[in-house]
């Protein structure tokens, strides 16, 4: 990971926004130091790999977080010399690649995946390109049960890759991740992960505003895997109908939802669908349905406000500090606007703005700016 992408993960982890950084910087930096203001558009640029950063402010990051710079952390999978050489033999040599090699690359996932949650999805776009890559030539050269093996490890880092760049705006390269996962799921006969690719689909063609592709995609993948995959499609679905303003089809698609997430176990859900059983993410997914659906009927603004504020608040702590959860805290304070109700839209606003600070989304932060500026 780049040092920008470190300086960043590393803020984030200990829960400080660019501002209270700038704050810390500032008794450590000699000579001339520049005003609070300035000095937090300077942390925003080192964070984003504009600049490079001088040697006193380095000293004065090292001094801020009592540790060199070149020993931070890299918080998106913490390999040691070890695991990395293992990696970079076998994809020069893929007849190297065993068991071992296939657990270091789950491995690596499981834990990009939590820490997605810690710091956003932004950081982690550039390491999972790069470890796609290295599965893309393994697979290539790949034969027999390590095959296997391969593509079905490869084909969870090619959802994740799609539901990063999905979450990044950047449809194109998130359907041809999602069209890679697809081809590898369809080659070991995986019908749930093939499910996913099409759900994940929908999810791009809503974001597109492609509303009858978002709701035959999320038939296909209710149709294609079961339990929690099925319930989150029945959701996903029942968006689709809200923008069309289909009360009764929606009324029908949550009601089936709520009913199967009541009966979910973990042992319904694969390990990288873990969120299903995240207290509160179902019950959020519903009130989200009833917000869209409160466009055009205000009487169901008040549901989704009950909904959305109870999800909200069974989160686990370090969820509710996540990138995505800051969706729903939007989609509340969209609630609210929809209800009425400017001022208590304007306090979202406001945690909304603080959570994509400190986690440097620009997404988040425009979101806030939309729900403000109203």
């Amino acid at each position: 990971m780049a040092l920008h992408d470190k300086l960043r993960a590393e803020r984030t982890r200990r829960g400080w926004t660019r501002l209270e950084m700038a704050r810390r910087l500032t008794p450590h930096v000699s000579d001339q130091c520049p005003d609070l203001d300035t000095l937090q558009a300077y942390v925003k640029r080192w964070e984003a790999g504009k600049v490079g950063i001088s040697e006193r402010y380095r000293f004065a990051y090292a001094a801020t977080f009592e540790t060199d710079l070149d020993a931070l952390p890299d918080p998106t999978g913490d390999l040691n010399p070890d695991d990395e050489e293992r990696l970079i033999k076998a994809a020069q040599r893929p007849f190297r690649v065993d068991a071992s090699v296939i657990e270091l690359f789950a491995t690596i996932l499981a834990a990009q995946r939590r820490t997605e949650d810690v710091i956003g999805s932004g950081p982690l776009l550039g390491p999972v390109r790069a470890q796609l890559t290295m599965m893309e030539q393994l697979i290539a050269e790949a034969r027999g049960t390590i095959r296997t093996s391969l593509l079905d490890v490869g084909a969870q880092w090619g959802q994740f890759a799609g539901w990063l760049h999905a979450g990044n705006n950047q449809a194109d390269r998130a359907m041809a991740y999602l069209g890679t996962t697809l081809d590898w799921a369809t080659e070991t006969g995986d019908r749930a992960m093939v499910g996913a690719v099409m759900s994940w689909k929908g999810y791009v063609a809503e974001r597109a505003g492609q509303v009858g592709a978002m709701i035959g995609l999320s038939q296909v993948g209710q149709r294609s895997r079961d339990r929690g995959g099925r319930v989150y499609d029945l959701y996903q679905e029942a968006r689709g109908h809200a923008l069309r303003g289909s009360a009764d089809q929606v009324d029908r698609l949550v009601d089936e939802a709520a009913e199967e997430a009541e009966q979910l176990t973990p042992e319904d859900i694969r390990p990288w669908e873990y969120y299903y059983l995240t207290p509160g993410f179902f019950t959020m997914e519903h009130g989200v349905a009833y917000r869209i659906l409160g466009r055009s009927l205000p009487d169901r603004n008040a549901d989704a406000i009950e909904y959305l504020t109870q999800g909200l608040s069974s989160l686990p702590v370090e969820m509710r500090g996540s990138e995505w959860s800051g969706e729903f805290i939007y989609q509340l304070g969209r609630a609210h606007l929809q209800a009425g109700e400017r001022d208590e839209a304007g306090r979202l606003a406001g945690e909304l703005t603080s959570l994509g600070e400190r986690l440097g989304s620009d997404r988040l932060i425009r979101q806030a700016e939309a729900l403000a500026a109203v």
